[in-house]
């Protein structure tokens, strides 16, 4: 056997091809599915429209993730199911360049794109963490998931920013669309190039660690979620998406319409809570050692509260930076507190299908949170005073849910390295995240504390 095709060697060389497939799907992140709702409005479309591009399309993620396990098993393998997967999300930009040229695209058809996204990319998730675990070593994840995650992190935040300077430009000589066809292209071919890196893992064969398929991490049993240490705080997590997401959809159609911000002061705000979300990460993580999970978690849910009335307050671009880095820096301590204490307490065999269940509730919530959202601005139109009733109501919402977090036994779990998949870049939160099942790994002996961002698909 030649050199190059030791176990160890294939190690090293999956270990880079993850970590380019994780740089070029953060710069699609960045430079693509952000931008959606602002397209929408470019392109004529109405903030209600907008808003509802931005949301209702993720549910056919949650939905689709409900069959990943079954697809494995046609496809016959992970692998063969996340590069289809991924090929049909890097396709689903393609439509929406042809519509940046032509200037024009139905709200119907916009809606269906970005649901072929999002169902293509979330499908793909139970499947990914499976995958993954069986080809990055126990002993070497705390390590390579912080490394890979700051440059996806990067390249994330740097896609993003580079969609914003584009589309500075597209408005400075009045070509906004044909800046949004470039975006989107670009984010076609990042995500192409992801598929490429896929393709290009090598399965390895190792007595320590056995086939994904022969360690339950795909089984099927049902899991009582009454009985499950965890199945309260879903039920949270739903209540509190719901209530976040009557307004969080909102925030793209209220900066650029109703306070006519410009492109670049739109990406600001955004990128300003995206920075303050990831560098505050490993300050929580820090906190938690100390004082625990539990009480970091209370302080990110109670945190949450008051976040979309700060809209209200004033709309001063200052105070919006101001209440923006606050949003970032509560998210993180909210979302690391509860996938810590939801993720840890569930036996291993069990994560992959609890994964499933989390990311369709999530997403049927944020359906529901930004129906109820879309439902209130028709009613009474959208109107300045409009938006400032959503943003009210979401902060109501989000003290009423936190009724059901007092009523859930929390128990104590440890601090260990934790991985997230950043899925897309959001005004208010920072992100949209997902854990990398991988890292919460028992065999962490190496487990420092630190939390890393991992944004790879």
């Amino acid at each position: 056997m030649r050199f190059g095709n030791t176990p160890e060697a294939k190690i090293r060389k999956n270990l880079r091809a993850s970590a380019a497939d994780g740089a070029a799907f953060g710069g699609m992140v960045g430079i693509g599915e952000t931008y959606l709702a602002a397209f929408a409005l470019a392109v004529g479309m109405s903030e209600l429209t907008a808003g509802m591009v931005a949301s209702l399309p993720m549910l056919a993620g949650g939905v689709m993730q409900l069959l990943s396990l079954r697809a494995v098993r046609w496809f016959g393998s992970e692998q063969r199911w996340i590069l289809f997967g991924a090929s049909i999300q890097a396709c689903a930009f393609l439509p929406l360049v042809y519509a940046a040229l032509q200037g024009e695209i139905s709200s119907a058809r916009l809606l269906l794109v970005a649901s072929i996204y999002w169902g293509a990319g979330l499908a793909t998730g139970p499947a990914w963490n499976v995958w993954i675990e069986n080809l990055v070593p126990s002993r070497v994840r705390t390590r390579y998931f912080a490394v890979r995650s700051r440059l996806a992190q990067l390249t994330t935040l740097g896609g993003f920013l580079i969609g914003g300077a584009l589309l500075a430009w597209g408005q400075s000589i009045g070509q906004v669309l044909w800046a949004f066809s470039i975006m989107f292209l670009s984010a076609s071919l990042l995500r192409f190039w992801s598929v490429y890196w896929l393709s290009r893992h090598q399965p390895i064969e190792r007595p320590d660690h056995p086939p994904a398929s022969s360690m339950g991490a795909t089984s099927t049993e049902p899991i009582p979620l009454v009985r499950v240490h965890g199945g309260l705080l879903l039920v949270f997590l739903a209540v509190l998406q719901g209530m976040v997401q009557v307004s969080g959809p909102f925030f793209t159609p209220f900066m650029l319409k109703e306070l006519q911000f410009s492109y670049p002061q739109f990406v600001g705000l955004i990128s300003l809570s995206f920075v303050a979300k990831s560098i505050s990460l490993a300050y929580w993580a820090s906190f938690a050692k100390r004082f625990g999970v539990k009480s970091l978690l209370w302080i990110g849910a109670m945190g949450l509260v008051p976040l979309s009335a700060c809209w209200i307050v004033s709309q001063s671009y200052a105070w919006l930076m101001f209440a923006q880095v606050l949003s970032g820096v509560l998210w993180a301590a909210y979302e690391l507190g509860f996938f810590l204490m939801f993720f840890e307490a569930i036996p291993k065999h069990r994560r992959i299908m609890m994964l499933t269940v989390y990311n369709f509730a999530n997403t049927l919530a944020i359906f529901a949170g930004a129906a109820i959202g879309g439902w209130l601005l028709t009613m009474t139109g959208t109107t300045r005073e409009s938006y400032y009733l959503l943003f009210g109501v979401s902060s109501v919402g989000r003290l009423l849910a936190l009724g059901i977090l007092a009523s859930a036994t929390l128990r104590p779990v440890p601090v260990i390295q934790l991985g997230i998949r950043v899925l897309s870049l959001r005004v208010g939160a920072g992100s949209l995240d997902a854990p990398v099942l991988a890292s919460l790994d028992e065999g962490q002996d190496e487990a420092d504390g630190l939390v890393s961002a991992e944004s790879a698909a």
